[in-house]
């Protein structure tokens, strides 16, 4: 026999501060399927937040549950199944006040996921724009170190074209010079004896 913590069986009212009491299953219909939707709701609801959701519209209609009982055992029959009905309508938004504690539940875990997703997001793109950010000045100091470079090379290049011809400048004069000198030199003084030793 199922315990609904209440107040006493009365036809019409009883305190809440009552003792709980012990009272049969109802009868099929409204009251029953009442008694078993709370038993649903009560196995369902273990965490405190969904304990506290449903506890008015739990305790409401068991106390209606009771209160039917109490009619039902005075012969007040019409007034049993209206609080049969009751119970039934309190048992059913004790259930769907569950439903709502556990989906706004699993819409907080959501909202937290996403945030850790967000957060996670948010720190994967600041570092791809600090990435960026070194690449972009990694490219520039490349490109810099490549045109000194560039200008390193051209001015060794001009610098050793400008020895060449400069060489090659003082070369040539020399060689002609050295040429002819001797020749001259060479066959006037050869002249001038012969003829001297001749007369």
């Amino acid at each position: 026999m199922p315990a609904l913590l209440a107040a006493p069986a009365f036809a019409h009212g009883g305190g809440v501060a009552s003792p709980p009491i012990e009272v049969p299953p109802p009868p099929p219909g409204d009251g029953a399927t009442a008694l078993q939707i709370l038993r649903d709701v009560e196995a369902k609801a273990q965490a405190p937040r969904s304990k506290k959701a449903v506890a008015d519209a739990v305790t409401r209609s068991k106390k209606a549950l009771e209160r039917a009982h109490g009619a039902r055992a005075s012969g007040d029959a019409p007034h049993a199944r209206l609080l049969d009905g009751l119970a039934l309508e309190w048992a059913e938004t004790a259930r769907d006040l569950l439903r709502a504690a556990e989906a706004e539940q699993s819409a907080a875990a959501i909202a937290d996921k996403a945030k850790e997703a967000s957060t996670q997001a948010e720190r994967a793109r600041a570092l791809l724009e600090e990435t960026q950010a070194r690449r972009g000045r990694a490219d520039a100091e490349l490109e810099r170190a490549t045109a000194e470079e560039k200008e390193a090379r051209e001015a060794a290049a001009k610098a050793e074209d400008a020895r060449i011809a400069a060489g090659k400048g003082k070369d040539k004069p020399a060689k002609k010079d050295d040429a002819k000198a001797p020749k001259k030199a060479g066959g006037g003084a050869a002249a001038v004896p012969n003829k001297g030793k001749g007369k």
